[in-house]
């Protein structure tokens, strides 16, 4: 299955589009897909995603990898704490 930035990017291919993609055009036509986030299948919802940043476009493929490559990276960790931090995060508010 396809993650990451690739996943945003296989959508802009399935849906026909050449880039520049505005964001405003994915979040109206593809607002609830089911994006992955990392190989360990922790997923997003698209608009979730997008709604975390400042981008208004993405001029091509490798623009999409610059810009969204640290949100899902940091988005991964997010979701990837553990148990410890599951914890932590639970008892302690951190």
């Amino acid at each position: 299955m396809t993650y990451g930035p690739d996943a945003i990017h296989e959508l802009v291919e399935e849906s026909g589009w050449l880039y520049p993609v505005s964001v405003r055009r994915l979040e109206r036509e593809h607002a609830l897909a089911n994006i992955q986030v990392d190989e360990k299948g922790n997923s997003i919802m698209l608009a979730e995603l997008l709604g975390e940043t400042d981008i208004d476009q993405f001029e091509s493929y490798e623009d999409l990898v610059i810009k969204l490559g640290p949100v899902f990276e940091t988005e991964s960790d997010r979701r990837n704490v553990g148990l410890i931090g599951h914890l932590k995060k639970t008892f302690l508010g951190k």
